[in-house]
């Protein structure tokens, strides 16, 4: 018996697990990524593991720190990865099987209203005008490098404009209106926004986002320019090479079980995947799918680099 013991302990060793992280999922996700306390005792109540949130940055930094990790993984599982970054986890075969569509949303434009109500500037009504004289150093939005609202709202240019001059035309004139372009939608959002003490009252978001700026009285805070949008999913899926690939394809059947799906409006402002998940009654004024979208068919991964390159000489020269 002890000889049997032994063994174990070594086979443990050699592998180099123990006997407690054979119940460890872990799962890599964006910085917005929100499963609350109760959420992740179910999943560990009922499923037996332990869970572990790898917060890897915005999407784009997700993605990369997945490709480059892809040998000897990080986590086990991931969450966020979206339709504007598929492509390179599919290409660089880090995902083992399907990704799984969790989540929805429509990238556009959100407007401070009180802002404005106390300007004499008039609001936008498409993003189309945000290079005009009015709106200088009044926009932010994030960079198409690393975040997905960013290479999202890129992508909206390109489908919006029948050339490639038309489109670095747009964004030449933006430069030239003291666009800021914040590193993450966070920054942009909660740093540069002046709804959160900022000092730019358009920023790059999503068409949910002014349910979160009702105010106490039952009024918004904020509008979104809800025509030619985004439509932005987000996958989950289990990674090749994961260390825990049960647990990994746990804790994604749970993100699209019920209970997460109900979380998703009120923890991440986007659409849950599930349709027959009732969303917050709020939703039905303030935050309603676009009206109309763009980008649909675009093939982001073919073009990518040479949009990411054109958008980088842009701004650097």
């Amino acid at each position: 018996m002890k000889k049997l013991a032994i063994l174990a302990i070594s086979a443990l060793a050699l592998t180099g697990c123990s006997a407690q992280d054979i119940t460890l999922v872990r799962l890599a996700a964006h910085d917005s990524f929100v499963i609350s306390d109760e959420l992740v005792a179910e999943f560990e109540s009922e499923t037996g593991y332990e869970l572990e949130i790898i917060r890897l940055g915005d999407t784009g930094s997700l993605t990369n720190q997945l490709v480059l990790t892809s040998n000897a993984p990080v986590a086990d599982a991931f969450f966020g990865i979206d339709n504007t970054f598929a492509g390179v986890a599919t290409d660089n075969d880090i995902v083992d099987g399907q990704m799984e569509a969790i989540d929805y949303s429509d990238v556009c434009f959100n407007y401070d209203l009180d802002w404005f109500g106390e300007s004499s500037i008039t609001p936008p009504t498409s993003w189309r005008e945000l290079g005009q004289e009015q709106y200088r150093g009044l926009v932010v939005v994030t960079n198409p490098n690393f975040s997905s609202p960013g290479l999202a709202f890129l992508a909206t240019t390109h489908a919006g404009f029948e050339t490639s001059a038309e489109v670095f035309a747009y964004w030449r004139s933006l430069r030239d209106k003291d666009l800021k372009v914040a590193g993450s939608w966070e920054d942009a959002y909660f740093v540069d926004f002046t709804r959160y003490g900022g000092e730019r009252p358009i920023v790059l978001s999503y068409a949910s986002s002014p349910s979160a700026e009702v105010k106490e009285d039952g009024t918004p805070g904020s509008a979104a320019l809800r025509t030619e949008c985004f439509r932005q999913i987000e996958y989950a899926g289990v990674l090749n090479n994961a260390a825990n690939t049960p647990g990994a394809k746990a804790i994604v059947e749970f993100l699209l079980g019920d209970s997460f799906q109900a979380s998703v409006p009120e923890n991440m402002y986007v659409y849950p995947i599930n349709e027959a998940i009732e969303v917050p009654e709020a939703w039905a004024k303030f935050a309603q799918p676009a009206d109309s979208l763009l980008g649909e068919g675009l093939e982001i991964n073919a073009n990518r680099d040479q949009w990411l390159t054109d958008w980088s000489d842009v701004f650097d020269n």
